[in-house]
């Protein structure tokens, strides 16, 4: 499998300017739920496929999922207001029940190459595990170790731009693993802090930026399979949990727990932040922030259930926000995708037991992976027809 994968090529995706229609509300495409259980079964994050064909979520307790893209969707600039909402089911599931930290899609995934058609995942207490996204084997696992031997978790993992090396964060470190060669074999660059987030610059090659517990970023060049410190950046108040690089790589975005700002930081001037935006964020849970292709739009979730919008074109403060309230629970994935306007959200988190009567109240449960349409929309004149000759016999 290695061998295949490390020789199909990489090509970057093409980039397309999407048209997006912020001005009216978003219209819900597809959705599927999980249901509640005593041990809390919420979703933990969305990501869309390089390709765009697919979407990978993680459900604490009920492992990860891929759910594809409808097929009426692939092509069309408008959709029309009375299409139903269609029902998802998992294509692949794994069926993961230990504590998922992380995952990431093969940056060269291509739905036509089978052999790049993979995501890889991290968990408690055991390997980085690369997933074949067909089929939902293992193919293959990233084992780190600590100083006494025992197998070193990996808190954050990430793919390079070209898709050669993984990034592998833990507690005291940060592992290099060449993607071709699995097992134990790696490069290893000690952190301060636990690296609880990783992130690659495509625009930059060799940029890594890796976000700490203890609210610092650090970034750093890769160069001969190894890591060099290029500088530090500091000021959130919670631990670093999502950061995503803009499209020309001179400007990085993060957000953190318990952190109602996300930054901007412009990198060619890193002693201080570019700008800052407001969020709800109440909780330690990740709540995951994503930059549209063309680069204009930030979005992010929120524990308030709204998924914010802000043109961040300019190097100046967003004026304003654009706010939608798509979900009745905490908001903690956003994914846009690569091609389309449609956004991707799942809501959950965990809810703590009442004190009194040892339970909780389901009326806030929202365990649900959903799919918005940002483009334009169109009255169904059919549908139009109707609403009249009805209100008329009336």
């Amino acid at each position: 499998m290695t061998d295949i994968m490390a020789d199909a090529v990489y090509e970057m995706p093409v980039q397309s300017y999407v048209t997006y229609n912020f001005e009216k509300s978003a219209q819900e495409l597809a959705r599927i739920v999980w249901p509640n259980y005593h041990d809390q079964h919420y979703l933990k994050g969305c990501y869309w496929s390089p390709d765009g064909t697919c979407l990978l979520t993680i459900v604490r307790g009920a492992g990860m999922h891929v759910c594809e893209l409808p097929t009426d969707l692939y092509s069309g600039d408008v959709v029309m207001s009375s299409r139903p909402i269609t029902p998802l089911n998992p294509a692949v599931s794994v069926p993961e029940q230990g504590l998922i930290y992380d995952a990431c899609w093969y940056p060269g995934m291509n739905s036509t190459i089978p052999a790049t058609c993979c995501w890889l995942s991290s968990g408690h207490e055991g390997p980085v595990h690369l997933w074949d996204a067909f089929t939902g084997n293992l193919r293959c696992t990233y084992r780190g170790y600590n100083s006494v031997d025992e197998i070193d978790p990996a808190l954050s993992v990430s793919f390079s731009a070209d898709g050669q090396n993984i990034f592998c964060g833990s507690k005291k470190s940060v592992k290099i693993f060449h993607t071709s060669r699995p097992g134990r074999e790696y490069v290893k660059y000690d952190v301060s802090h636990p690296a609880a987030c990783i992130v690659a610059s495509h625009a930059q090659p060799g940029v890594v930026a890796i976000g700490s517990w203890k609210n610092t970023i650090e970034l750093v060049s890769q160069s001969d399979g190894t890591f060099r410190n290029l500088c530090k950046l500091q000021g959130h108040k919670g631990g670093i949990t999502t950061m995503t690089f803009s499209l020309d790589g001179f400007k990085l975005f993060s957000g953190a727990r318990k952190d109602k700002e996300v930054i901007c930081w412009d990198l060619r001037v890193p002693g201080r932040p570019l700008f800052c935006v407001g969020r709800e964020v109440n909780t330690n849970q990740k709540i995951a922030i994503d930059l549209s292709r063309c680069g204009r739009y930030l979005v992010s979730g929120g524990t308030d259930g709204k998924v914010l919008i802000w043109d961040v074109s300019q190097n100046v403060t967003p004026q304003e926000n654009m706010q939608m309230p798509l979900h009745n629970d905490c908001c903690n994935g956003v994914s846009l995708h690569p091609t389309r306007p449609i956004l991707a959200t799942c809501s959950g988190q965990h809810h703590t037991l009442d004190p009194l009567h040892h339970s909780r109240s389901n009326s806030s449960y929202e365990n649900a992976l959903c799919m918005w349409w940002l483009g334009q929309q169109q009255e169904d004149p059919d549908l139009i027809t109707a609403i009249i000759r009805a209100a008329t016999n009336a």
